[in-house]
């Protein structure tokens, strides 16, 4: 009985520490909200299954690993094209309608552009960018070392300047 509820209370710590970052991972990598919601829920639950068995000191590492491969198996060599939501634009009264029309073909441009990076690429790109994970922290989520984070940050944004630039 006190080992089911010190389980319970397991449960609900890490999945409030960890579940936004685990979402938005796959948010980055999917584009699509309810599938990152769906696969976050479901690593969660084999955590779960798994918890007597779960190295409790790399278990954010544990959930990243998890998420990313029954990403990569529901979505296997899929084009995912990003549906961000426009939170660039705010409509505000006093800017012109051409400028508002500009922000929003720019915005457009850049989540093209982002949405063609390749998917790892992506994610860590994102997760630098939106989340303002550092370098190490990205590392250790994905269990990959810092200059292959640094690899793939140079790529999207080399990639990013290149055809910003050759758009505009």
């Amino acid at each position: 009985m006190q080992e089911d509820i010190e389980d319970k209370e397991w449960f609900a710590s890490i999945f409030d520490e960890h579940y936004e970052y685990i979402r938005n991972y796959v948010y980055y990598l999917s584009g699509d909200i309810t599938l990152s919601e769906d696969l976050s829920q479901d690593a969660f639950l084999q955590a779960w299954e798994e918890r007597r068995s779960v190295n409790r000191k790399t278990l954010r590492s544990y959930l990243f690993t998890i998420v990313r491969n029954n990403y990569f198996k529901h979505y296997r060599k899929k084009n995912i094209k990003l549906n961000f939501i426009n939170s660039i634009v705010e409509e505000n009264e006093q800017e012109s309608p051409e400028f508002l029309m500009e922000v929003k073909e720019f915005d457009m441009l850049v989540q093209s552009v982002i949405a063609n990076i390749p998917d790892k690429t992506r994610a860590i790109f994102l997760m630098s960018r939106i989340d303002s994970m550092s370098y190490t922290e990205i590392a250790d989520n994905l269990k990959i070392s810092n200059k292959a984070v640094e690899k793939h940050i140079s790529k999207a944004l080399k990639i990013v300047k290149t055809k910003l630039d050759r758009k505009l």
